[in-house]
């Protein structure tokens, strides 16, 4: 057997920066993961992605098995599709299945408008979708030259 790496360059999309060789997995800005431009429907593989991602440099970057790949991502990997509000705060629903807190102080505004927040212990963006931003809009109110997250009592401002 030859020690020799096979050539993958066929593989790799023209002008590709990535640090490690293209996954051949696009994530879309709703998080949606696509091959080959068909939708990833098998569950147990979508949830080994989620599993085994890292942000590395602004690079999403899946290791399985000791390789390594880098995910095409649109936007941010994980979405926020849902906010639910309760005495203590806030809970957001992830695209991988999981919920967890809000922590409002990462709450920032985007480009046309779309907020981000900051999850999985701080260590991902992610992109607040349509009916999770309404959601956190009837929170928001005008703060001096800005916004703010208006929640128990309390005041955050959204960053740039």
């Amino acid at each position: 057997m030859s020690d020799e790496l096979p050539d993958l360059s066929k593989y790799i999309p023209e002008g590709w920066e990535g640090i490690y060789p293209p996954c051949q997995i696009q994530v879309s800005p709703e998080g949606q993961m696509s091959s080959a431009g068909r939708p990833m429907v098998h569950p147990t593989i979508i949830q080994l992605i989620y599993d085994s991602v890292r942000l590395e440099d602004g690079h999403y970057v899946v290791t399985i098995d000791g390789k390594s790949c880098e995910l095409e991502v649109a936007d941010t990997f994980f979405v926020v599709s849902r906010v639910a509000f309760t005495d203590q705060g806030a809970t957001l629903s992830l695209n991988d299945g999981t919920s967890e807190p809000l922590d409002p102080s990462t709450l920032k505004m985007g480009d046309n408008e779309i907020i981000y927040c900051t999850v999985k212990n701080g260590a991902f963006p992610a992109r607040l979708l349509r009916q999770a931003y309404y959601q956190l809009a009837e929170k928001i109110v005008e703060e001096g030259e800005g916004f703010a997250l208006e929640m128990g009592g309390k005041k955050w401002p959204l960053g740039v």
